[in-house]
C-alpha cells in the first residue's frame, strides 16, 4: 500500500503555462513559468500533483497539456535542468477539479471566513488582475 500524499490541484494557464496572450483559440503557444520544473521536483513523494484547466473538459485539451508539459520539461532537462535521475514524474490531469487539500491558481481568492471582506465587493472583484496582466509597481 502505497503512502498517502495530499493533494495539490495546480492551474495550468497562467500558473504552469505563461497564458502571455490569454485564450488563443485553444492553441498553447508560451513557455513554463519559470521554477515550476524545480517546484515540481521539491514536491516528488510528498504531494500528489493534478492538473486541472478549462481545457480539461475535453480529452484534445488533455492531450494538448499533457504533449506540450512533456515537451516542455524534455527542453527544461536538455537546458540542464536537476530531475531524479531514476525516478519517472508522475503528474495526473483530471476531466473535473478534483477534491484537494490545496488549490494553486491565478484567478483565486484565498477565502478568510469573512464575506465583509473588502476584496470580496463586486468593485474589487472587477478590478482583479492575476500576476501576469499586473503593470509591474
Amino acid at each position: 500500500m502505497s503512502e498517502f500524499l495530499p493533494t495539490v490541484c495546480v492551474d495550468f494557464d497562467g500558473v504552469i503555462h505563461s497564458y502571455d496572450k490569454g485564450w488563443q483559440n485553444g492553441v498553447i503557444y508560451g513557455h513554463v513559468v519559470p521554477g515550476f520544473f524545480e517546484w515540481l521536483e521539491t514536491t516528488r513523494g510528498k504531494l500528489k500533483v493534478v492538473v486541472y484547466s478549462s481545457r480539461s473538459k475535453t480529452n484534445d485539451g488533455l492531450v494538448a497539456m499533457g504533449r506540450w508539459l512533456h515537451e516542455q520539461r524534455n527542453a527544461w532537462i536538455k537546458a540542464g535542468g536537476n530531475r531524479h535521475p531514476t525516478e519517472p514524474l508522475e503528474i495526473e490531469f483530471a476531466h473535473e477539479k478534483p477534491p484537494a487539500f490545496l488549490t494553486i491558481d491565478d484567478r483565486a481568492f484565498c477565502f478568510q471566513g469573512n464575506w465583509a471582506d473588502p476584496a470580496l465587493t463586486p468593485e474589487a472583484i472587477k478590478a482583479f488582475r492575476p500576476w501576469n496582466t499586473r503593470s509591474a509597481s
